[in-house]
């Protein structure tokens, strides 16, 4: 019987450990911006897009075009430039997912406050690093996320931070589980125990 019981537990998945994500599918999020004195605006949207890990997309690949009162932001992901900034990733542990979104721009065009840095004729058109180390829940049942992270800006009139979130399911790539080999001393004690009970059978076989 010890001798079963360690052979199951040689079989026993371990508990799911950190799996890298390969795709994070998008079903919507939001964005805040900051402009200090001249306010704030925020937006909840409900768009599907697809967030792949490990390469640039150019927009409108990633996802289409959000509309923020006179603002539109075209999402996409570069190194920058001389920014040499890495390419997403993600990955799960458990009940959490952190993402390196480092990589995420928004093109932005507004018609609004074009007069205030451009000629009044010609639309504000600006491409901003959103992007960030962005964290939140995972649900590894559905795959479904919940993600979240804060921008700071500098160098940029008026637009002080920014806050986005982003939700949807995950795609993962490898296997969340594998058997753990027990130590041969597992086998050694089984042994010992059957042994044993063959040696209390006997001796309880010659009493009678």
């Amino acid at each position: 019987m010890a001798f079963l019981a360690a052979s199951a537990l040689w079989y026993m998945p371990a508990p799911a450990t950190a799996a890298i994500v390969t795709q994070l599918d998008i079903a919507g999020g939001s964005i805040g911006l900051n402009f200090g004195g001249l306010g704030s605006v925020t937006r909840n949207f409900m768009r599907d897009g697809e967030l792949v890990m490990g390469q640039y997309q150019p927009a409108p690949n990633l996802l289409d075009p959000i509309t923020i009162s006179h603002l539109t932001l075209s999402i996409f992901t570069s190194s920058g430039g001389t920014l040499n900034l890495p390419a997403p990733t993600a990955q799960t542990s458990g009940a959490t997912m952190t993402a390196d979104l480092q990589s995420l721009f928004a093109g932005v065009t507004s018609t609004g406050w074009s007069g205030l840095l451009t000629s009044p004729s010609t639309p504000l058109t600006a491409s901003l690093n959103i992007g960030g180390s962005a964290t939140g829940s995972f649900n590894d049942i559905t795959n479904a996320f919940d993600i979240s992270w804060t921008h700071q800006f500098t160098g940029i009139p008026f637009l002080t931070s920014g806050t986005f979130s982003l939700q949807g399911t995950a795609q993962l790539g490898g296997a969340q589980a594998s058997p753990v080999p027990l130590p041969g001393a597992v086998f050694l004690f089984g042994s010992g125990l059957i042994g044993l009970a063959g040696l209390i059978r006997r001796m309880m076989n010659a009493e009678t």
